[in-house]
């Protein structure tokens, strides 16, 4: 029937795609090849517009967002996610079924669920919505029934996500804590969720498809967006963005700057950028639009599921002790003092502040986004403008 597709066919590729794969892909790297000679030819004649163009370049030729949609056989899925592509591992399959965990999977399963009742349903395998009203409770591997040998579709999995404050010289846990500013501070996050970002089990990710959002607040309720790593004026002080988009493919997962971001840093009044007091980090999820489906749930049901806070409080450093030395007075025996009465040397009270030492921060430092296209494009493109000048 015109409109419906073949799911017997195991790795099954549309016809546009495989055009793509054969036709449409040399076609593109040529036009980026044309579109990067012209620009050199521009530069040639116009040298002070090189920075200008090479953004230029590293804009149309950077890899775009993918799609987490499409996933592999046997893949996890969570609970909540929508328009998924399941038709690798559905293939001809009509109904899932799961057993609990113990069963015997030669006796009828726990529950199964019908996904193509007509040929007209064929396509939802490739829009197909993992509904909490159907699979909440039942998280495992769902086969498929009607085809023998028993295989794999895909996993349910309840998503998790937790966020704490971690104490970077210690090694712990400080969430809901009071520390001093002198710490040296930054994020954790745990989830089970890193799957979702892991190229064997979602076809077609790239490094743009974070579905995290990570946000900073100070005791003033400022969102920050950047924090440093000293105080004004200091040679080696810089700026580092704060990781609120955070591309978390394993668990834990740590804002890798956060060790470096210097507490007690002052602006060039002398005060502090970053007040004693409360700070919470928040980090939420909303993987393939999930928050819709949990939308109207009680806040219970989307809490360490959708998003997750913690806390911790800082406190100005203790000043550093007083130390005072005082050393008895010593006379020679059968010496006379005349007129007022001097003090010796060795009778003086000496007060000292004993000293602090604060450990400079590494400098962080960032690698440079992989851009294999623009170097392979870049080298062709130089090749044969220099053909053309010959």
């Amino acid at each position: 029937m015109q409109g419906t597709r073949n799911f017997d066919t195991t790795g099954y590729i549309s016809k546009n795609t495989a055009y793509y794969l054969v036709l449409g892909f040399p076609f593109f790297l040529m036009n980026v090849i044309i579109f990067i000679i012209s620009v050199l030819k521009l530069l040639s004649m116009h040298g002070k517009y090189f920075f200008l163009a090479f953004v230029v370049i590293l804009a149309v030729i950077s890899p775009a967002a993918g799609t987490l949609t499409k996933v592999a056989a046997g893949a996890p899925v969570y609970t909540g996610e929508q328009h998924l592509d399941i038709s690798r591992g559905l293939q001809g399959c009509h109904v899932i079924a799961w057993w609990e965990n113990g069963t015997d999977m030669t006796t009828p399963p726990t529950k199964n669920v019908t996904i193509i009742k007509t040929v007209e349903d064929s396509n939802i395998a490739f829009d197909y919505s993992i509904d909490p009203a159907i699979y909440s409770g039942y998280t495992g591997t769902w086969y498929c029934e009607d085809k023998k040998p028993l295989r794999a579709v895909f996993t349910v999995v309840r998503p998790e996500i937790s966020i704490s404050f971690w104490d970077v010289d210690t090694d712990q846990d400080i969430t809901g804590k009071t520390v001093p500013l002198n710490s040296n501070i930054t994020y954790r996050i745990d989830t089970n969720l890193d799957s979702a970002l892991q190229y064997k089990y979602r076809l077609d990710i790239t490094p743009q498809d974070s579905f995290y959002t990570a946000t900073l607040t100070d005791p003033r309720g400022n969102l920050l967006s950047t924090v440093y790593t000293g105080s004004y004026g200091k040679t080696d002080t810089h700026g580092i963005f704060f990781d609120s988009t955070p591309f978390v493919s394993s668990t834990p997962y740590y804002w890798n700057g956060g060790g470096s971001w210097d507490l007690e840093s002052r602006n060039a009044q002398g005060e502090f950028l970053y007040p004693a007091g409360t700070y919470t980090v928040t980090v939420t999820q909303n993987l393939n639009k999930m928050k819709d489906l949990y939308a109207g749930r009680s806040p219970e049901d989307s809490n360490g599921v959708l998003e997750s806070s913690a806390v911790v409080t800082l406190t100005k450093p203790e000043s550093a002790p007083v130390q005072t030395i005082t050393t008895l007075a010593v006379f020679p025996s059968g010496a006379v003092t005349n007129g007022p009465a001097e003090t010796p040397e060795s009778s003086l009270t000496y007060t000292t502040m004993q000293p602090t030492t604060t450990t400079v921060p590494a400098k962080t430092t960032y690698s440079p986004l992989p851009s294999w296209l623009v170097l392979s494009g870049i080298g062709i493109a130089f090749a044969c403008a220099a053909w053309q000048r010959k």
